[in-house]
């Protein structure tokens, strides 16, 4: 991947550049559907490539972790082909979900047990494990877990 400056505007701080990666050029800033478990929901695939023409698309670790399975993903040959889109995908990694689903998690310093909103069943997301699961599938940029603090919170 390479990441290359293209414009800045000296009054605003405002920036143009290019990302490239193995599927393609981004332009930047870039406008970025949301493919949250493998789909952007309310266009139809030739609509998305044709008509918005995105240069990437965005896919959630955790939500394609429990659906449709990382294993499944991989018996694809990784989310590209799953989704059968050739341009980039960025994962995000979960980790709003932390924050979102605070009622089915547990946070401790190694990373956070979840309980599945699907099933019940439990899965525990560190931040190595996260990021090998975005390399297993494919992703063109991964993206680090995170936790977003509730507001108001205390520094520890």
């Amino acid at each position: 991947m390479k990441f290359e400056l293209l414009k800045k505007d000296a009054q605003s701080k405002a920036r143009a550049g290019s990302i490239t990666t193995d599927h393609g050029i981004i332009e930047t800033p870039i406008f970025m559907p949301v493919g949250t478990v493998a789909s952007v929901k309310g266009v139809h695939q030739r609509e998305l490539k044709n008509d918005i023409n995105p240069d990437i698309i965005l896919g959630n670790t955790y939500h394609l972790y429990l659906r449709p399975q990382i294993k499944i993903l991989e018996k694809a040959g990784g989310l590209h082909k799953f989704m059968n889109w050739d341009r980039n995908i960025l994962t995000d990694s979960g980790g709003y979900q932390v924050y979102s689903l605070s009622a089915n998690r547990k946070i401790k310093e190694e990373g956070v047990k979840f309980k599945s909103h699907i099933d019940g069943s439990f899965h525990f997301f560190t931040p190595e494990n996260v990021m090998e699961i975005q390399r297993s599938i494919g992703a063109d940029i991964i993206m680090a877990f995170d936790e977003c603090t509730p507001y108001p919170c205390d520094y520890r």
